[in-house]
């Protein structure tokens, strides 16, 4: 999971960046929200996976990520994007 401060065109280059380096291959499917940033950074990255932004495509994803959320909410009050990334960091959910 990764948080983000900023929800633009470079945040979102560097989030998919950093996702293909780590995986070490391009995706088939793109599987996102509608946010129109990711659209933007898949083609300044000339990927040619199909971009599914469907309204139930992410609910698996985002359905994995509750616990971490519940949790989330009795914390709030992360002082910075940075002190949430750590938090989430050290609590992986398998």
């Amino acid at each position: 999971m990764q948080v983000q401060p900023r929800r633009k065109k470079a945040a979102a280059l560097k989030f998919m960046r950093k996702l293909l380096k780590k995986q070490g291959y391009a995706p088939e499917v793109l599987v996102t929200d509608k946010l129109k940033s990711y659209a933007a950074a898949k083609r300044d990255l000339r990927l040619r996976a199909r971009h599914d932004q469907s309204l139930r495509a992410n609910n698996r994803a985002e359905n994995s990520h509750q616990p971490v959320r519940r949790r989330e909410r009795k914390m709030q009050g992360f002082e910075s994007p940075g002190s949430a990334q750590r938090f989430l960091a050290c609590d992986r959910v398998p």
